[in-house]
């Protein structure tokens, strides 16, 4: 009995069939093989250690207690070279912050100062501790508080301007801005937080963190006008971008009520 006779078509459909199925096995498993190989790449390996963080935001001058700090894993690049750890965070408790400390940020050693050296060791390096006399007013009736952010402006008589001129024409008081956005370190004797109940604590002083020109400005401008104190929000730090202001341009703006312009004749000749 004759086998039958294959049909070369069949055939080579069958074998071009069964060529597709092992290439594409054999794409499906390099194309896997690539993309193990690329997430393996992507995959980056965090390392992190058990450091002290605080447990809330702290002010300059604020005193560390045990219950302000907490243990974290922190990723080891945001770690600082003095991070305070696990092992020695108890000689830490009692001290006091040199500087704001943001909740959850690792604590580090130099952050923190103890409270029995000088009050010196708060003023960041470069700049310098300026103690300003205030009454109830530029106190801001005594809510000011160590931490917090103040700008200074300064009143003077806008007359004595330009004493070399031939001609004055009279504009009043001017105000300017002295100083914009300086740090509190201290109210009176009170560089942290006010106990229980008390504030508002009365003080005829704050203490400032000021460059030493900054310092320049201020001593000239305690001698030349009077000084009012501005209180900002904690977390602000835009510039205003005052330019100054006379009373005879406040007054113009209330429908041309300005001062009366009385030239001032200087000098002259008999």
């Amino acid at each position: 009995m004759a086998l039958p006779r294959l049909n070369k078509n069949a055939l080579f459909l069958g074998a071009a069939v069964l060529l597709g199925l092992i290439a594409a096995l054999l794409s499906v498993s390099y194309v896997r093989e690539r993309v193990d190989e690329a997430t393996a790449a992507a995959r980056v390996i965090v390392t992190e250690a058990q450091v002290v963080v605080a447990a809330r935001d702290m002010a300059i001058g604020e005193t560390v207690n045990a219950s302000d700090l907490l243990t974290r894993s922190v990723p080891v690049d945001f770690i600082p070279a003095d991070a305070i750890t696990v092992e020695e965070h108890g000689a830490y408790i009692g001290r006091m912050a040199r500087a704001p400390i943001k909740r959850g940020a690792p604590l580090s050693a130099s952050a923190l100062v103890p409270l029995y050296n000088q009050f010196s060791r708060v003023v960041v390096p470069g700049k310098v501790g300026y103690t300003l006399s205030v009454n109830e007013n530029n106190s801001i009736s005594g809510m000011i508080s160590p931490g917090d952010s103040v700008d200074i402006l300064m009143t003077y008589d806008a007359n004595e301007e330009g004493a070399g001129a031939t001609v004055k024409v009279d504009q009043g008081e001017r105000v300017v801005p002295l100083l914009e956005n300086v740090i509190v370190l201290a109210t009176g004797s009170r560089i942290g937080e006010a106990p229980p109940g008390q504030d508002n604590i009365a003080f005829s002083s704050i203490t400032l963190e000021l460059d030493p020109e900054q310092a320049e400005r201020l001593t000239v401008g305690q001698k030349t006008g009077d000084l009012r104190v501005l209180l900002r929000n904690i977390e602000d730090r835009t510039p205003f971008g005052l330019n100054g202001l006379t009373e005879k341009a406040l007054m113009s703006t209330f429908g041309g009520l300005g001062i009366d312009e009385v030239e001032y004749i200087i000098g002259g000749s008999q």
